[in-house]
């Protein structure tokens, strides 16, 4: 952890992004402004935006990617495009395409920032304020942020296949920008396939004659270790194999019904029942690769719900945005 004159605060997280969390806390830089490592909360913490590198593209611009740190396992806070959540400079912002509804814990390239190939050496800043605290990831260009595609499968829980992975793929059935109305179920239809490359972990025999999962944390159980405090954190796991889910990415979270019930988008590595723990089942695949998720609204505003299709290494996002009217 450093800190100097200008209130920049940089944190080397291992298992929290590609390379490292960049953030700056505002006002009296103090200890006592980060969660305590040793608890873990429900609600009443600040979300910790992050910078996880950046990626050329085959035309000479270049994307930055974001991901979050909820503090939070439960709470899940809407902060509106603004004070509170913006990306500057105003060249790129303040709406950089960030989300305004934030799941619990921790949630990687969530989006991108695409800059010219001259960008050279400024930056963009995406600021985020909850419960009275302000943090900012700083995006730049440095060599030591640059990604590539091995990089990134290897944020999730284990060794990618040689480089012969392929991003699945995910299509909105339908105009992506529709209306309805308050009570009114939204059919939101999508198809989504995978190569079908997918890396199969082997076991091994732990204390106890139980088996054990290997994953980035090796055989160290510590509480603290990966930067996943009191979940039995040496099981750091994303199941492998297709699974598609739908979730609110803008808009009143709670004011948003789902069915079928979604999968978790979010890493809970706590629990069997998500697919970011081992011992999850991933469901099977439809004949014709096609899913219906109905969402209904309880209240009139405009909402993205964003589809992803995630194989375990890569995940590949699209959006709908509805505006709902009483």
């Amino acid at each position: 952890m450093r800190a100097h004159g200008d209130k920049k605060l940089t944190l080397f997280c291992a298992g929290l992004s590609v390379a490292a969390i960049a953030v700056a806390v505002t006002g009296t830089l103090r200890a006592q402004d980060l969660p305590d490592s040793n608890l873990t909360y429900t609600r009443g913490q600040p979300v910790i935006p992050a910078y996880e590198g950046w990626y050329p593209n085959p035309d000479g611009t270049i994307d930055l990617w974001f991901g979050y740190l909820n503090h939070n396992y439960k709470e899940e806070p809407d902060i509106p495009i603004g004070p509170e959540n913006n990306i500057s400079p105003a060249a790129f912002g303040p709406d950089g395409g960030q989300p305004t509804h934030f799941l619990p814990r921790n949630n990687r390239w969530v989006f991108t920032v695409r800059v010219p190939k001259d960008f050279g050496n400024k930056e963009v800043v995406w600021t985020v304020t909850t419960h009275g605290k302000t943090y900012k990831a700083y995006a730049t260009l440095k060599p030591g942020y640059l990604h590539d595609d091995i990089g990134m499968q290897r944020e999730y829980f284990g060794e990618p296949t040689g480089g012969k992975n392929q991003r699945p793929v995910i299509k909105i059935d339908g105009d992506v920008k529709r209306t309805a109305k308050v009570g009114e179920p939204v059919a939101i239809a999508y198809t989504a396939s995978d190569d079908g490359e997918k890396q199969v972990v082997p076991r091994t025999l732990g204390a106890g004659g139980g088996f054990k999962t290997p994953s980035i944390c090796g055989d160290d159980r510590s509480l603290q270790h990966c930067g996943e405090p009191i979940q039995g954190s040496g099981g750091m796991f994303s199941v492998k194999g297709l699974r598609t889910m739908c979730f609110p990415y803008r808009g009143a979270g709670e004011a948003i019904k789902f069915d079928p019930q979604q999968p978790k988008a979010w890493e809970d590595h706590r629990t069997g029942e998500s697919p970011w723990a081992a011992g999850y089942t991933l469901p099977p695949i439809p004949p014709d690769h096609k899913w219906t998720v109905h969402t209904t609204f309880s209240q009139p505003g405009t909402y993205v719900v964003r589809c992803q299709a995630h194989d375990g290494f890569f995940s590949t996002n699209q959006n709908v945005t509805i505006n709902v009217t009483k």
